[in-house]
């Protein structure tokens, strides 16, 4: 039997689970688990103010390295993965691959809010 509940201060708001639905969910007699909801973007729009990177050697895979380059924090790694429509980081980001990414101010007052 699961019962919605909230839960997301528990997550920091950088964190794609902020905005999730959180359930506390009977796993055994007695034994309550709280888990989210996974919360996806309605969608991550161009705009003129994107900016474009390219993807490093040293960043094959690692949409979390790109993120901390690009914002000072590897938590938005999510937000150029659905900027960018990308399913498999590890297949998908490949060297030279020119990357879009939104604006920090447009992620804090579009998306995380």
């Amino acid at each position: 039997m699961s019962k919605q509940v909230t839960n997301s201060d528990s997550y920091p708001s950088t964190s794609r689970y902020k905005k999730a639905r959180y359930y506390r969910r009977e796993i055994r007699r007695g034994v309550f688990r709280i888990e989210p909801e996974t919360w996806y973007p309605d969608d991550i729009p161009e705009t003129g103010d994107d900016k474009y990177t390219e993807v490093k050697p040293g960043e094959v895979g690692r949409l979390d390295l790109i993120s901390l380059r690009v914002y000072r924090t590897e938590s938005l790694w999510w937000v150029i993965a659905f900027a960018n429509d990308i399913i498999d980081p590890f297949e998908e980001v490949v060297s030279g691959l020119k990357l879009r990414y939104p604006t920090f101010d447009y992620v804090a007052t579009t998306i995380l809010l």
